[in-house]
């Protein structure tokens, strides 16, 4: 699904989103996402919080949610801009 915003890693608290008008919103942990499909035991719909983030082997996002970690392309932000 194509997002109206990008996302860049800061450090293990915050990461940058990017509007398609090159806003700038700085997120904190702990910040609220939206899942997109069932993962792990989260379903489709549920709203969760970011307690942690993280950068993988090939600069993907990580999530950590409670004691999981998950690609953030599984997930949406709603922020306000």
């Amino acid at each position: 699904m194509k997002r109206g915003y990008q996302i860049q890693y800061c450090d293990s608290t915050s990461i940058l989103i990017i509007n398609s008008q090159g806003k700038i919103r700085h997120l904190h942990t702990p910040f609220k996402v939206e899942c997109f499909e069932d993962i792990g035991r989260y379903k489709k719909g549920s709203i969760v919080y970011v307690d942690e983030v993280s950068a993988g082997e090939k600069d993907e996002l990580i999530y950590h949610i409670g004691e999981g970690a998950y690609f953030h392309k599984n997930f949406r932000i709603t922020a306000n801009f």
